[in-house]
């Protein structure tokens, strides 16, 4: 059969990233206690096409997949598998570079404050991965994860005799490291940062103990990122950090939001 993607010429340019997208696929990640986390993620997976090439083979990117896992794709360690995936990735499409995203809800079981009833707590994450082979192996990996928390409003508690407003605020970090991270050290580190946490489940009890938690520590968006930040300088895991925090203001018409980036370290093996 003709082949027509491996037919050579001059085709002009060359072309950044070429490959499929929207893969929706089992994965299985293990978290901090070592126990399986099974998930669905939304893969994106493409390569650089070289100007003499007229297309890529994109049918053995999903063959790929499936041989990395025929039922699911097991992640032990985050970093490193998707590395490996990678290198066989950039091998297979016979590339010079490899490009991989993934996004995914990962969840955790929570149990509530006082009365210790227990649920799933999805967070929302994403992977980014780049691969580059010449003129020396280089390799990216960046992790982000949305972690929604309880803020109470500072200048509503100070200005009024009772009360203050609450609303719920979605933080998104995302991380450049060296050393072994898991997602729930991302999770509690915004956690412990807010008014409060957020459960899947609650009773009375766990919605007074919520209530006069928040109360007792106001933050404006401007903490959360501020607070954050603090923390990961800290850690000697972390290279590079950007600090995303928006607010659904729950007594304005708009949502408030504050970002942080800083560089530690432009090492990242």
């Amino acid at each position: 059969m003709v082949d027509v993607q491996n037919i050579k010429g001059d085709y002009k340019y060359k072309i950044d990233k070429v490959g499929i997208t929207n893969v929706l696929y089992p994965i299985t990640l293990k978290n901090k206690e070592g126990m399986p986390v099974s998930t669905i993620g939304n893969l994106s997976m493409s390569v650089s096409l070289e100007q003499n090439l007229k297309g890529a083979n994109m049918s053995r990117l999903p063959i790929l997949l499936s041989e990395f896992g025929e039922n699911t794709w097991e992640l032990k360690d985050i970093k490193k598998d998707v590395k490996i995936f990678m290198l066989a990735m950039v091998e297979k499409m016979e590339s010079k570079d490899g490009y991989l995203e993934m996004e995914f809800d990962f969840f955790v079981k929570k149990k509530a404050p006082i009365s210790d009833f227990k649920g799933l707590m999805p967070y929302k994450c994403k992977i980014s991965g780049s691969l580059h082979l010449e003129p020396s192996t280089e390799y990216d990996f960046i992790i982000s994860v949305e972690v929604p928390v309880t803020t109470l409003c500072p200048c509503s508690k100070a200005i009024s005799e009772y009360s203050a407003h609450n609303q719920r605020g979605y933080v998104q970090v995302s991380l450049r490291y060296s050393d072994l991270l898991y997602i729930e050290d991302i999770i509690e580190l915004v956690e412990s940062s807010a008014s409060c946490e957020i459960y899947p489940i609650l009773k009375r009890v766990d919605e007074k103990y919520v209530t006069e938690k928040a109360y007792e520590n106001p933050r404006f968006v401007e903490d959360m990122v501020r607070l954050v930040a603090e923390k990961l300088q800290h850690d000697d895991r972390v290279n590079w950090f950007s600090i995303s925090s928006r607010h659904q203001e729950s007594i304005h018409t708009h949502d408030a939001f504050a970002t942080i980036e800083i560089t530690k370290n432009n090492t990242n093996v």
